[in-house]
């Protein structure tokens, strides 16, 4: 199961094999390259290609932030809006609620489709807020897409309040009897959907190849308490096939 890609702009021929991103280093320019062309399919295919699942990582996702009325949430990466749309609903009319992406066409597709959220084009790895303006940030399936992910989650820690979590949703490593038909599902089932639903799948690759490349939990976790977070934890779900980290900025 992946995030789905489409071809680039509308018209465009999809990415070359040579023009998408490095998976384990991906290049930002091509990365927003990539998924300029995602937004009008992105929910649809989030939706098929994870078998319906997708809507309830981010459900967890949202309730391990926490968040309540009046708080102020960011959500990174925040694609079309699927994870700020369910922080609007906690943090209500008296909070505030922050989306940013790098892709310019998923904000204008969030924009359209959820309202009460400011979003806004970013890059997770140079905010432009101000130190401790945050409750509690979110994260779902941007970290893989980050190079600089100590960058980035060090930016995070340093827009948090002392106590605010932070929670990144990403691929994992899936159990071991499962791993046979997982790589059999990312290489043959996928391309065959993105066929039928897109009419191309070359794109396909480098989400399939990221997921591979992306580290284990315990990995991931290291990453955050060097960032400087503290109770760093995690949650696998559907047989591993994501893991849900949630860590909190140290209070002193």
């Amino acid at each position: 199961m992946t995030d789905p890609v489409l071809r680039g702009k509308t018209g465009d021929s999809p990415p070359t094999r040579k023009q998408l991103p490095t998976p384990g280093c991906p290049e930002p320019v091509a990365i927003r390259s990539m998924f300029t062309g995602i937004a009008h399919r992105y929910d649809l295919l989030n939706l098929v290609l994870s078998l319906g699942q997708d809507r309830r990582w981010r459900r967890r996702a949202a309730q391990l932030t926490r968040a309540q009325s009046g708080d102020r949430v960011l959500d990174l990466c925040c694609g079309t809006g699927a994870i700020a749309a369910l922080l609007r609903r906690r943090v209500g009319p008296q909070g505030t609620v922050v989306g940013i992406d790098l892709t310019e066409a998923m904000i204008n597709c969030a924009k359209a489709k959820v309202l009460g959220v400011q979003f806004q084009v970013g890059d997770a790895c140079d905010l432009s807020f101000e130190d401790r303006s945050f409750d509690g940030t979110t994260m779902a399936f941007g970290l893989r897409n980050i190079a600089q992910h100590q960058l980035a989650l060090g930016e995070v820690l340093r827009i948090l309040r002392p106590g605010g979590r932070a929670v990144i949703l990403e691929f994992s490593t899936v159990a071991r009897p499962l791993r046979p038909f997982y790589r059999i599902y990312n290489r043959l089932v996928i391309p065959v959907v993105a066929r039928a639903l897109l009419g191309r799948a070359g794109a396909y690759q480098y989400l399939t190849d990221s997921i591979a490349a992306f580290p284990p939990p315990l990995v991931v976790s290291r990453w955050l308490r060097d960032a400087g977070f503290e109770r760093v934890r995690y949650q696998r779900m559907s047989l591993g096939i994501v893991a849900i980290h949630v860590a909190t900025k140290p209070k002193g």
